[in-house]
């Protein structure tokens, strides 16, 4: 059910106020701000119900209101969509693709540490990654009688493996043709089409499905793996207030943004050619980020060379400014891995 109007407003100036000086804020100060024709006592009375119904939180009984996850999240529910991005990243970025037409890996940098500053956020960006290639074989490799590993190999070099776990030892010959009959059912085609046809019902024994699931397993592993990342704004991050007292929560959140596996989940909703993603605290697919707000977008997805832009930073963040940079970012980067196709003239 949506606030009642007056409620929105008061929830908005507090929310504002506090992402600003990261300092409760009191019902007196929001009396005194000139921007509401009601008495203290009303404004005391609204700010109770705010905090009854989750969207503010007082950290002391004594103290004024601070802004919970549900405040967030209604705050950027009520940002302006069509909000622009300010006018220096504007330029630095137009600047930049004049300098370096050409380099891919000059325009991510450049622009995570423009991100960075503008925001004073940690930003992060993945280099364009083309979708998976074609599957080109699987090889069985037993390692001994309980244990077989499956090395799949694609396209363009790429091998995985991953260790299949047997109930009861499985003959040379009968893991030779298991080899080649789903390999030859998998070579050629694409992941989509292979995750597609996980549970395949037509597959009577027990090995061969057993091997079939490890290799669909291992294909959506591998796609899930991101491009190289480029990050910036560790200063920024780091000196914030809510993690000056508290550096080592900093560094958890760092390590998810390093480890590929957590990397993976973290961006696993991102779109392409469409809204960035605004994670607010438990959003977030990481425990060790349920105290942030990530805001994520993903470009390149028309010509399948596919990165991510974002920022993560405390939930006290300006997203007046963020969202809009963040979009602005992805929007200038698909431009830039689009140029040239016809596709898209």
């Amino acid at each position: 059910m949506p606030l009642p109007e007056r409620r929105s407003t008061i929830l908005t100036f507090i929310v504002d106020d506090y992402i600003s000086t990261a300092i409760p804020v009191s019902s007196n100060a929001v009396a005194n701000s000139g921007g509401f024709n009601v008495s203290s006592a009303t404004i005391r009375n609204e700010m109770g119900v705010l905090i009854d119904e989750g969207y503010l939180l007082r950290p002391h009984p004594s103290s004024g209101a601070v802004p919970s996850e549900k405040g967030y999240r209604h705050f950027v529910g009520e940002l302006d969509k069509s909000s622009q991005p300010p006018d220096n990243l504007v330029t630095l970025l137009q600047h930049q693709t004049e300098v370096e037409p050409d380099d891919v890996d000059a325009w991510v940098q450049v622009t995570a540490s423009v991100i960075a500053d503008l925001i004073g956020a940690l930003a992060f960006i993945t280099a364009p990654r083309a979708q998976m290639p074609n599957v080109k074989q699987i090889e069985l490799l037993k390692l001994h009688d309980m244990l077989i590993m499956l090395v799949l190999v694609l396209q363009e070099a790429r091998v995985y493996r991953q260790l299949i776990e047997l109930e009861q030892a499985i003959p040379d010959p009968m893991l030779e043709r298991t080899r080649n009959k789903v390999s030859a059912e998998v070579s050629g085609k694409r992941v989509e089409e292979l995750v597609a046809t996980r549970d395949r019902e037509d597959i009577q024994d027990d090995f061969e499905r057993q091997v079939w699931q490890a290799t669909i397993e291992a294909l959506v592993h591998a796609e899930s793996v991101p491009g190289v990342r480029y990050m910036s704004g560790f200063r920024h991050f780091m000196s914030d207030p809510e993690l000056a007292a508290q550096p080592e929560k900093g560094a958890l959140a760092l390590s998810a943004l390093e480890n590929d596996d957590a990397f993976a989940d973290l961006t696993s909703g991102v779109t392409y050619g469409a809204q960035p993603v605004v994670a607010i605290g438990s959003d977030n697919a990481r425990p060790e980020l349920c105290d942030y707000s990530l805001i994520m977008c993903g470009y390149g997805g028309a010509v399948n060379a596919r990165g991510v832009v974002g920022l993560i930073s405390p939930m006290r963040t300006a997203y007046d400014r963020a969202i809009p940079t963040v979009s602005f970012a992805a929007e200038t980067l698909d431009a830039m891995v689009n140029r040239g196709d016809p596709k898209l003239d």
